[in-house]
């Protein structure tokens, strides 16, 4: 009740608080300075958008165009310079036809110059024989026409005069030899001699069945290629220019001649000339020459020409130029068709428009001429700018009214709506509300239902509030009596830890102990108060400590349990355990601590050092007789035979020493796995609240566990060597006891036929070596784990004893044994020396001590019968 009141003073203060909200607490306040900041944002966001991707994406467009001005410019030059190379070669068929014809080549070839309107762009053009070509006694006989002032072909001979170095060594003539036929050796600008036209040439070679026998050129004028650059330099896309350089980078075209500082014409000039000129074209140098490093490169990776073929033509070449001309020669021959690489740069500045400009610069495949194309940033600039305002404003205007709609619509069918439903809840009038929401259809509708039906919980949860703190007080004392029950339950656990005979202890990942048992401080003679927290080595000496690391160490690594032999200080003087060390996890599989359990087995160690002493004595005593029997019968038995007889007894020997270990290694690991599983199951009761069932297994697993411990007792008599009798049915089934785990999980029934209280002179040890070997060997070769066998499984062990002869047979259902490795198996227990299996151990061991012998029946998926048989 009074829960309910304080509640109802809540909510009318709230009410009251709701009454008073300010203005600018609302929801449409908050929701128009939202809007308002929105639409900011989007205005802000498309303006950048506009004035830079947007203006962005115009300048590349209009860039690309004005590379596509330039292509087509390449383009045009392309078809003049293809017009010129057909009229050179046209030239240079009349040559090779109407060698040493002059009269008719002095009538083709001016007439071929002179077709079409090429008056301004061919300067001139001929024949040029190679010496004695053409004629044996004129060592110089060409044929050249050039224009005169009337713009008409006249023939000049004086390239003819012997004053003349000579056409032969010209640089427009030698290239043209290493030219394959029909294909083009465009010169660099050069000025003309005798006609002192500025002009470069197109040089074809000539050849006669195989032979060079001279040069046909066609010259081209610089000034009427520079007319045609003109009327294109005005780009109609952007208002730039253009400037063109041949293959030796100098000037086909001066867009600068008609500028004010121009101090004389640079047609045919180099690059580098202009640059000095006009510095702010440094950068279009470099980038040209970074262009021609590439070419370069490229064709002395795969050239048609050797250095070593081109070096008489580059010795008469000036050192500057031979890389350039056998790149150029190279290129021609290689034909290479592929695109050429558009490069594009941004200067500051130009001399003509002295303002950001963008360069793009072009080759032509063909003559290897550059073609660089001169564009004003500020036109393109300009134009993207008008674009941009434009798209700018349209959508200023029209996200401004979008976000108008947005705000109508948005008081229309939101903040209304709840505002009708927060008047409603205020004034109670949930009726009202109720039918309301029964009218609309959206979210708000379900809303104002949910909140009604909330209001409904509440009332039902006040009115069970009460109920609700009654039975958590009853939860509270039924989890006080659990936790009371779970303490008793843990005396129980340590109570149990500390009645075990083994040493139990736990350590965390520092190597700090947090857990012994009482037998450990009782073994170590050490308090627990001292034992926890501390480490090994402030417990045991330097050299136990060591050993101890390096265990805890090895278990980290490999994170599974594992058994280590390790001598430990006790009050009764150094002894040696068998450890178990296993590493402990939480839930997320993370290493939390170190479990250890050990066992004393120095009494086992010290009946396995006797016993090795035993075989060695016997052994001893076999080597004597032998020795003895060697020199008694060493001349009536053959060399051959001692051979065989000492081999037999190796064999024997050898048996004995496999057969003894190895039994007491399967009863040790049986019996340390057996005390693992126990200690793993403690350290989970433990760690988890225990129940009845829990702790009810645990008990029957170490009732288990005490019994077979018991049984291995009686099995492995104190004085192994003075009892010479043993009864054996009893000990048999103590034997079947101790093996009860092995047979469980093999799922097999031991059937024993044997008469009561049967005594036979054998000691308990040899019988324990005999009986535990033949029953593991039956169980893993007759049940093996692959292998799936329908039927019960069973093993009968039958034992009869008949005047001193002991017999022995084990049969049971498995597997069996096919014919061919019976035959094998029955050959290798015949022949003494051969077979290390266990069945060959155990009847080489039976013949040495007993005189006894080993037979097997079997047959597949059957059965397999073992029978054994002792003199005694």
């Amino acid at each position: 009740m009074n829960g309910s009141r304080h509640h109802m003073v809540d909510n009318n203060k709230d009410k009251a608080s709701s009454l008073n909200t300010q203005w600018k607490n609302s929801l449409t306040f908050k929701f128009t300075i939202i809007q308002f900041v929105v639409a900011a944002l989007i205005i802000i966001s498309s303006i950048w958008l506009i004035f830079s991707t947007e203006k962005k994406h115009h300048m590349d467009t209009q860039l690309s165009l004005s590379q596509n001005y330039g292509l087509a410019v390449i383009e045009q030059l392309q078809q003049v310079t293809s017009k010129i190379e057909t009229l050179a070669n046209s030239i240079a068929i009349v040559g090779e036809t109407y060698r040493g014809q002059d009269e008719i080549i002095r009538q083709l070839v001016p007439s071929l110059l002179d077709i079409g309107q090429r008056h301004q762009l061919i300067a001139g053009g001929g024949i040029w024989p190679e010496p004695g070509m053409f004629g044996k006694e004129q060592a110089r006989n060409s044929f050249f026409w050039a224009r005169n002032e009337h713009n008409e072909f006249q023939f000049l001979d004086s390239y003819n005069n012997d004053e003349d170095p000579g056409y032969h060594q010209a640089f427009w003539y030698l290239p043209a030899k290493y030219f394959q036929d029909e294909h083009i050796h465009w010169s660099k600008s050069y000025v003309d001699p005798y006609t002192q036209e500025v002009m470069l040439t197109a040089s074809v070679p000539m050849r006669a069945a195989h032979s060079f026998i001279g040069v046909a050129t066609v010259d081209i004028a610089l000034s009427g290629l520079d007319k045609r650059f003109h009327f294109s330099d005005q780009n109609p896309l952007s208002k730039g220019y253009i400037l063109a350089l041949d293959s030796y980078n100098n000037l086909l075209a001066d867009p600068f001649d008609d500028s004010a500082d121009n101090q004389g014409d640079m047609l045919g000039q180099p690059l580098t000339k202009l640059v000095q000129r006009y510095p702010q074209l440094k950068a279009v140098q470099t980038s040209i020459e970074q262009m021609d490093q590439a070419f370069a490169t490229q064709m002395k990776d795969n050239p048609a020409y050797r250095p070593d073929q081109l070096e008489k033509l580059l010795a008469l070449t000036p050192r500057e130029e031979r890389t350039r001309l056998s790149t150029l020669i190279n290129g021609a021959i290689q034909a290479n068709h592929n695109k050429e690489p558009i490069v594009t740069l941004e200067l500051d500045s130009d001399p003509l428009f002295n303002e950001p400009v963008l360069v793009s610069i072009l080759t032509m495949a063909q003559t290897q001429w550059k073609i660089i194309l001169v564009t004003p940033l500020s036109s393109l600039s300009s134009q993207a700018n008008a674009i941009a305002l434009k798209i700018g404003a349209f959508l200023l205007l029209s996200q401004l009214l979008a976000l108008l709609i947005l705000f109508i619509f948005q008081h229309k069918l939101f903040i209304r709506p709840i505002f009708q439903i927060v008047s409603a809840l205020k004034s109670g009038d949930l009726g009202r509300l109720e039918l309301d929401a029964n009218k609309r259809r959206d979210e708000l509708s379900q809303l104002a239902k949910a909140f009604i039906a909330r209001s409904n919980q509440l009332e039902i949860a006040y009115a069970s509030l009460d109920a609700s703190n009654l039975a958590l007080e009853q939860q509270l004392a039924m989890q006080q009596l659990a936790q009371q029950e779970l303490e008793n339950k843990k005396e129980l656990i340590n109570s149990l830890l500390n009645a075990s005979q083994n040493l139990i202890c736990i350590k965390d990942t520092n190597g700090c102990y947090s857990l012994v048992n009482d037998k450990f401080c009782e073994v170590m003679g050490i308090e627990r108060s001292r034992v926890i927290g501390a480490r090994d080595s402030d417990l045991y000496p330097q050299d136990i400590a060591a050993i101890i690391g390096n265990h805890d160490r090895i278990i980290l690594d490999s994170d599974q349990a594992q058994c280590f032999e390790q001598p430990m200080p006790t009050v009764q003087g150094e002894r040696i355990f068998l450890l178990t060390k296993y590493p402990i996890k939480d839930q997320d599989s993370n290493v939390i601590a170190l479990g250890a359990m050990a066992v004393d087995i120095s009494s086992l160690k010290a009946k396995q050092q006797e016993m090795e002493d035993t075989i060695k004595a016997q052994a001893s005593q076999n080597a004597q007789l032998k020795q003895a029997l060697d020199a008694k019968l060493h001349t009536a038995v053959p060399e051959g035979l001692e051979r065989q007889d000492l081999a037999q007894l190796k064999q024997i020997e050898l048996a004995q020493q496999k057969i003894l270990p190895r039994v007491l290694h399967q009863l040790l690991r049986q019996e340390l796995q057996a005390l693992e599983q126990i200690f793993i199951m403690l350290r989970q009761l433990d760690s988890n609240a225990a129940d009845e069932a829990h702790l009810a297994q645990f008990a029957e697993v170490l009732t288990t566990q005490i019994d077979i411990i018991r049984h291995g007792q009686s099995l492995i008599s104190a004085d192994i060597t003075d009892i010479r009798s043993t009864v054996a049915d009893l000990f048999i089934h103590d034997l079947i006891a101790m093996l009860q785990p092995q047979l469980q999980s093999l799922e097999v029934e031991v059937l024993i036929d044997c008469p009561h209280h049967l005594t036979v002179p054998i000691s308990p040890w040899h019988f324990l070596v005999l009986c535990h070997q033949l029953i593991n060997n039956s169980l893993q070769h007759a049940f093996p784990e692959h292998q799936s066998i329908q039927r019960p499984k069973q093993l009968s062990i039958r034992v009869c004893y008949q005047e001193g002869r002991l017999t022995l047979i084990l049969r049971d259902n498995g597997v069996g044994i096919s014919p061919i490795e019976l035959e094998k198996l029955t050959h290798a227990l015949t022949n003494q020396g051969q077979g290390h299996g266990t069945l060959e151990n155990i009847n080489r061991w039976l013949k040495a001590h007993f005189s006894g012998d080993l037979t097997i029946q079997a047959q597949a998926e059957q059965f397999t019968e073992i029978t054994c048989r002792l003199r005694l």
